[in-house]
């Protein structure tokens, strides 16, 4: 089998078997996180949006690597019934490098979806604040 091929193939499986829900959850939740450890920043209006870096390598933490070579030959789209134990190994080797490029790849994706989602909360809690101001002190 082509790399290449051996590359679309793995992937697609891989990206048919992520779980977008529990990476939505994971970007969500470290939103939520940065904004309640710098809450009095937001209301100071001096928070600095962490950088793309901070964020994936969070984001990456929480990531679970999930790769297992038996499960992937029982379940994969990979037929290994005409390798030997050589070629196995090799191919399993080439899977797992392609996994971890799809593992990198998620975590920058939610780090994209938190930055998305830290915009969204430090715009409400500013609106809440002018409500408040408006509502209290005008």
């Amino acid at each position: 089998m082509k790399n290449q091929d051996l590359e679309v193939r793995v992937m697609h499986y891989f990206a048919e078997n992520a779980n977008l829900q529990k990476y939505w959850n994971i970007a969500k939740d470290c939103a939520k996180e940065i904004c309640n450890m710098r809450f009095n920043e937001i209301l100071s209006n001096e928070f600095e949006m962490p950088t793309h870096a901070d964020l994936k390598s969070k984001a990456a933490e929480r990531v679970p690597y999930e790769f297992d070579a038996s499960d992937f030959m029982q379940n994969g789209p990979i037929d290994f019934s005409d390798l030997d134990e050589g070629m196995i190994k090799e191919t399993l080797h080439k899977i797992e490098g392609i996994y971890k490029k799809f593992h990198e790849a998620q975590s920058m994706a939610i780090a994209k979806a938190a930055i998305n989602q830290i915009e969204k909360l430090v715009k409400n809690v500013k609106n809440e604040l002018e409500q408040v101001k408006n509502k209290y002190l005008s």
